[in-house]
């Protein structure tokens, strides 16, 4: 196996969070290891900071000096019927979540979601003429760079202006309100194929938003089944801003919004964007442990790996995986990204999520660089919709966690 390059001092404590006096202690303990650079500074492999930053992470907090600032460590437990994750598996009040993504599409599986049936069809999620004009136009107001988590958030706030009753907080006022945001947020995507009529199924009409190409049946498969697969993942930070919203109050329209505004960043909903580069790259220059070294160098972490609810496998990532493999169109990603897998996994304990599926999707298909992130996003609405509808049943502003003064104090400030 090739040596995989490694990371300068400055780049191993940043990612570790830790002084570079501190790399170089771990070095002396026999943790790291390091070796001499042609310039004449230190290099780490890049594999084994990887693997003592995830051992560091998993450390009890009784062997921190402070646990009190342990990173992720929950301010609160909330009682929840709606996700489970036990055993390296995901269920959805109480069903299998890819026995969900094998039966069911994305509307189907988010009616079962928010404890309705089937009697929904697809044009409940579709939104009005006037509507309609308005999320094309809106798009553009954003700017050259904007990417499609851009203007679905937007599409959010104006299907929200649209609705007289926004500030309804009813349980059935504000799951119909969820369906109004999911088709905003597909249809006020631009279209790069020819565009499927406004009440055709959500993934197919996502396709078209992704892909210049028609979908074959395996690719709307597919699709739906990333989808239904990323409704919901217990209390992620999107997931609890949506809550912290709902538990002020505010309308279902803004506690999306708050939701979307965690999501877009690259340790949870943007992920993928960065897992297309990291096999984008294997793809070109045919190799992954160059391909790793390049992204390890300027971004947190391996892209598309690990995670702190699951052990062995990531259920969703594994499911998508096995849909991809059967379809030879998709061969190119899932072996660049198979490549990848065999280099992390021999010298890390990190297991592929799916944020690397997604990434895999989107590099096979051709798909744009974020469309992974846009599929997840529209499938992980649907839970958060559950949660505000949840929440609004709550005592409200009761999310409200008190801060413990570290800083100078006035006896301070007169010595």
């Amino acid at each position: 196996m090739e040596t995989l390059p490694g990371l300068t001092a400055a780049q191993a404590s940043a990612r570790l969070g830790v002084k570079r006096a501190t790399v170089y202690a771990y070095v002396s303990r026999g943790l790291l290891s390091s070796v001499r650079s042609e310039t004449g500074g230190s290099v780490f492999d890049a594999l084994e900071v990887e693997a003592l930053a995830a051992a560091r992470s998993r450390r009890p907090s009784s062997d921190r000096a402070d646990s009190s600032t342990m990173a992720g460590r929950p301010l609160m437990v909330l009682d929840s019927d709606l996700t489970l994750i036990e055993n390296d598996e995901l269920f959805f009040r109480g069903r299998r979540a890819t026995d969900l993504a094998r039966r069911f599409s994305l509307e189907e599986a988010a009616e079962l979601f928010w404890g309705g049936n089937l009697t929904q069809t697809t044009n409940d999620y579709a939104v009005g003429d006037e509507l309609h004009r308005r999320l094309v136009q809106t798009a553009e107001v954003l700017g050259s760079h904007a990417r499609l988590i851009d203007r679905m958030a937007l599409a959010v706030t104006v299907a929200g202006s649209e609705d007289p009753l926004r500030d309804d907080l009813a349980p059935h006022t504000v799951l119909s309100a969820g369906r109004r945001i999911l088709a905003a947020m597909v249809d006020c995507l631009p279209s790069l194929g020819t565009e499927p009529q406004r009440n055709s199924p959500l993934a197919t009409r996502l396709w078209s938003k992704l892909s210049a190409e028609p979908a074959t049946p395996a690719d709307l498969r597919i699709v739906n089944a990333a989808l239904v697969l990323s409704l919901d993942h217990d209390l992620a930070a999107s997931t609890f801003a949506a809550r912290v919203a709902a538990s002020a109050r505010a309308d279902p329209y803004s506690a999306i919004g708050a939701a979307l505004g965690a999501f877009n960043s690259v340790l949870h909903g943007g992920a993928s964007i960065l897992a297309v580069d990291l096999l984008s790259d294997v793809l070109l220059h045919h190799s992954p442990e160059a391909a790793l070294r390049r992204q390890m160098s300027s971004t947190t972490g391996i892209p598309g790996f690990g995670h702190v609810l699951y052990s062995q496998r990531d259920p969703r990532a594994q499911h998508l995986f096995a849909l991809m493999d059967a379809e030879p169109s998709y061969s190119a990603g899932v072996d660049a990204a198979r490549q990848v897998i065999s280099v992390v996994r021999a010298r890390t304990t990190r297991i592929a999520n799916i944020d690397l599926a997604l990434a895999a999707l989107a590099v096979s298909r051709g798909l744009r660089p974020d469309s992974g992130q846009a599929i997840f996003a529209l499938g992980r609405t649907v839970g958060w919709i559950a949660h505000i509808v949840a929440e609004y049943a709550e005592p409200p502003l009761r999310l409200r966690p008190e801060s413990r003064y570290v800083g100078r104090t006035a006896a301070h400030m007169d010595n």
